[in-house]
């Protein structure tokens, strides 16, 4: 009986890369890869050459303040061995920086621009870092960090009213005529 598809990944993979921090399953045909961030980029681009995984689904990003971490995290589809490989490494929160991989997957601008203007992670070669994405003209920490204290920023930056009187009588207005409307 022959390996599957998921075990052969798994060993190629221990044999190329002797510096993995851990590969386990994570479900069926799912491998969860934790990297140094040295090796992220070496690793995605074999992956992508030579061991077939040409869809490039996500990259994310999770905060871990307590760790003064930031965790990538990189989603790589194989269609050929129906297999979906989650490659993760930390970084440095003070000094959150990465290699792009944009050169690979030109799709990965869209996600790096995001990294950067959501958490401050900067990809080394992407020369749209900066750029702005879904924030305009924001003077603030990242939002997506969890340090950030939505309630004090919105305090801070937008005025709020009381209660609108107008609103109790729409409310009313709406209760004594919904079954009517309803009818019809």
């Amino acid at each position: 009986m022959g390996f599957s598809k998921l075990t052969e990944t798994k060993v190629l993979l221990k044999q190329y890369f002797k510096d993995i921090i851990s590969i386990e399953e994570g479900g069926e045909q799912r491998l969860i890869i934790d990297l140094q961030s040295k090796d992220i980029t070496s690793m995605i681009n074999h992956l992508k050459d030579f061991m077939d995984f040409k869809h490039l689904s996500m990259i994310s990003c999770v905060d871990w303040p307590e760790e003064n971490k930031f965790e990538i995290v990189y989603i790589l589809t194989s269609y050929s061995k129906n297999i979906v490989l989650m490659l993760k490494t930390k970084i440095d929160r003070k000094n959150p920086k990465l290699q792009s991989i944009m050169s690979l997957w030109p799709q990965a601008v869209t996600y790096e621009i995001e990294l950067n203007e959501m958490f401050g992670v900067f990809f080394e070669g992407n020369d749209r870092m900066g750029e702005e994405f879904i924030l305009e003209d924001w003077d603030d920490i990242p939002p997506m960090r969890r340090d950030f204290d939505s309630l004090e920023y919105a305090n801070k930056n937008f005025k709020f009213r009381d209660e609108r009187k107008d609103k109790k009588i729409i409310r009313e207005f709406i209760s004594e005529h919904y079954d009517e409307w309803r009818k019809k």
